[in-house]
């Protein structure tokens, strides 16, 4: 259905602005992270218990990871000939065809058939991801930012509040099959919402002397990027697959993925407004070492409550560490004459940081919760720089 036959409905004004850059990013992106949240948290635990390692999922990870990077500077290349935002929505396909794969995992539990839905995964990441930061670099405003920084992460969090509890209850009640089949289906929304926005065409020339450039201007933010990134794959992956090995239940893996997203929906927006009036550096440190502390907690915690409280009080402090970074990230590209290619020089950083720790958890795959020390020691690390 088109905005033009809707406009018969008297919703002229808000569709005007769903077509407007911004609006139609902050609703396809809220949705597009439902799915993730409804699936994400099950996906190592749904190999896991189709029958896969410890070492072969973290395999399939690190695999993703590095191909990401590969896709990213392709993405910029893709970008160029499609536009930003059907480059976009040429990921969500792929992303459909990635859930796909998984469903029918459990039919062909091969190292081989995993590792292609690792690497269509990271080519439908890069594809989204690159563009997505693109143009959220272009729409935001240098006044506004940090506000809508915090706009974007609310309407995420609003979104996926209930996602991981939903997952959670579905897999158990229903099977992982239904899972990935219901978030196949809502994928479709923000398809339909990018389709009818306008699209936005780059220029995207990279070279190695944008990339030393890049990184001597900006080497501090650059590098707290890739230590965030480092410890976000043992938040995303590693802990839920923890609580879910201790708890031996995915209702409590649910229950933490949804804590986390009421801790963030609680504090975005008030914390966007006391960032922004307050030194960029200092929110940075003052968050990193809360950050530090609770990953340290996470090490010695074993008991349900403890699990809960602490997935709580985490997700404060990380929305406390990624308003800032994230809205001074898209302030350096916006002002940039680069901007897009600022963007995959912070994507190939990130997701090295994300390598980085996918190696370093191979080393400990058999004493897990190690990788948690290691997660407090690189937000120890930000503090230094």
């Amino acid at each position: 259905m088109h905005f033009n036959r809707l406009e018969h409905l008297h919703l002229s004004y808000p569709l005007k602005k769903l077509k407007e850059g911004i609006y139609s990013l902050y609703l396809a992106h809220s949705i597009k992270g439902f799915v993730a949240s409804l699936i994400g948290f099950f996906i190592p635990i749904f190999l896991y218990k189709t029958g896969f390692s410890l070492t072969e999922i973290l395999f399939f990870y690190g695999i993703k990871e590095f191909f990401i990077i590969l896709f990213s500077i392709l993405a910029g290349g893709i970008g160029n000939k499609l536009g930003l935002k059907h480059t976009m929505i040429a990921s969500l396909p792929l992303f459909l065809l990635y859930l796909i794969g998984i469903i029918f995992l459990k039919y062909n539990p091969s190292l081989f058939y995993l590792y292609t839905l690792s690497i269509i995964s990271a080519f439908a990441s890069a594809l989204y991801w690159v563009p997505m930061h693109s143009l959220f670099a272009r729409f935001s405003s240098n006044k506004k930012g940090d506000s809508q920084v915090g706009t974007l992460m609310s309407l995420q969090s609003l979104s996926t509040m209930i996602a991981p509890l939903l997952g959670g209850f579905i897999s158990l009640k229903f099977g992982f099959e239904l899972l990935f089949v219901l978030a196949t289906i809502i994928l479709i929304i923000p398809i339909v919402i990018l389709l009818n926005s306008k699209d936005i065409q780059p220029h995207i020339n990279f070279s190695i002397k944008d990339l030393t450039k890049f990184f001597k201007k900006h080497q501090q933010h650059f590098l707290s990027i890739m230590l965030d990134s480092f410890s976000s794959f043992a938040e995303t992956i590693l802990w839920p697959l923890f609580v879910f090995l201790i708890l031996k239940d995915t209702m409590s893996v649910g229950t933490v993925g949804s804590l986390i997203g009421v801790g963030t929906i609680l504090f975005t927006m008030l914390l966007s407004k006391i960032i922004a009036k307050h030194n960029y550096f200092l929110i940075v440190k003052i968050s990193s070492f809360m950050l530090a502390t609770t990953w340290i907690l996470k090490f010695f915690t074993t008991k349900q409550f403890s699990i809960f409280a602490i997935s709580l009080f985490a997700s404060l402090f990380a929305i406390m560490f990624s308003i800032p970074i994230a809205s001074h990230t898209y302030k350096i590209a916006k002002n940039s004459k680069n901007t897009d290619e600022f963007i995959v020089f912070k994507q190939i950083l990130s997701h090295s940081g994300v390598m980085l720790a996918v190696f370093a958890s191979l080393f400990l795959v058999m004493k897990i919760n190690l990788s948690f020390l290691l997660a407090g020691v690189s937000y120890l690390l930000i503090i230094l720089l």
